[in-house]
Parts: C-alpha cells; sequence; structure tokens
C-alpha cells in the first residue's frame, strides 16, 4: 500500500500542473483581446474605442477657451 502523503503530493502536483496549464490558456486570451483591442482603437472602423480626442472631428479643442 503506498504512503497517503506521497499519493496526497501526487494528486497536488496535477492540481498544480492543471491550474499553471489553465494560466498559460487565460494569460494569452488576455494577450489576443489586447492586441484586438488596441487594433480596434487604432482603426476609424470601431469609432467608439477610439479616445475622444482622437474621434472627434476636428479634436475636442481647448476648453479654457472662454
Amino acid at each position: 500500500m503506498a504512503d497517503p502523503h506521497e499519493e496526497r503530493a501526487d494528486e497536488l502536483e496535477k492540481v498544480g500542473d492543471d491550474l499553471e496549464k489553465g494560466g498559460k490558456r487565460v494569460e494569452a486570451m488576455i494577450k489576443e483581446t489586447r492586441e484586438d483591442w488596441e487594433s480596434k482603437k487604432s482603426s476609424s472602423q470601431a469609432p467608439g474605442a477610439q479616445d475622444a480626442a482622437d474621434a472627434a472631428p476636428g479634436g475636442l479643442g481647448d476648453e479654457d477657451d472662454s
């Protein structure tokens, strides 16, 4: 019969490996989403994604022009 501590260590090692794989998958998804968002921000095809100053025709102007 195997040592219960070794069995538990093996189980925890497997859990750790699974978590590492999941973390790498999430990291890749975040990177892909960030790249997609950056490309949309620079595209005129998605004006809602642009910064306000970039999306406004002629810019926002100075607020101190009273």
